[in-house]
């Protein structure tokens, strides 16, 4: 078999085990998935972590890896406000958190606030002067990622 011969056969057994909902097939794909990985951590270390990375979508609403955050962010016109480091410095000093289960990640975080300022930041200035902007633009992005409704999803939002 070559690659597209075994991916074609991999994808037939995904959507058999995951229409099925028995729960041995559910075992047995994260079994191999878990061979898989030890394989891929052992010979390709940074693919492995990326793929660990996007894992871990599974404790979050709102999710996003730090590669897709910088890729999300380096496209934002205007320019993003801040850095990842500058952004997660001066979180740290208001003492906010950066992830908060089961609503957001650190990334999807940055996304956000990123995505209001680039947005907003014109009328922010204009209507909400005098306030801390950085403060003002943590308590929407949470307003975001928070919603009951969940209606803001940011992997949708941008496109991934």
């Amino acid at each position: 078999m070559n690659a597209e011969d075994i991916m074609r056969k991999y994808d037939q057994l995904y959507d058999k085990m995951a229409t099925s909902w028995k729960i041995d097939n559910m075992k047995l794909f994260g079994k191999v998935g878990r061979e898989s990985m030890v394989l891929l951590a052992k010979n390709m270390p940074d693919k492995a972590q990326e793929l660990l990375d996007k894992l871990c979508a599974i404790n979050w609403d709102n999710y996003l890896t730090e590669h897709e955050a910088e890729t999300i962010t380096l496209k934002m016109e205007p320019q993003r406000p801040w850095t990842r480091e500058q952004w997660k410095a001066v979180l740290e000093q208001h003492g906010y958190k950066l992830d908060e289960e089961p609503y957001y990640n650190r990334w999807a975080l940055y996304v956000t606030m990123c995505m209001i300022y680039t947005d907003d930041i014109e009328s922010l200035k204009h209507y909400a002067s005098g306030v801390d902007m950085f403060e003002f633009i943590h308590a929407l992005a949470l307003n975001k990622l928070k919603d009951k409704d969940k209606v803001y999803a940011v992997r949708e939002y941008f496109k991934l």
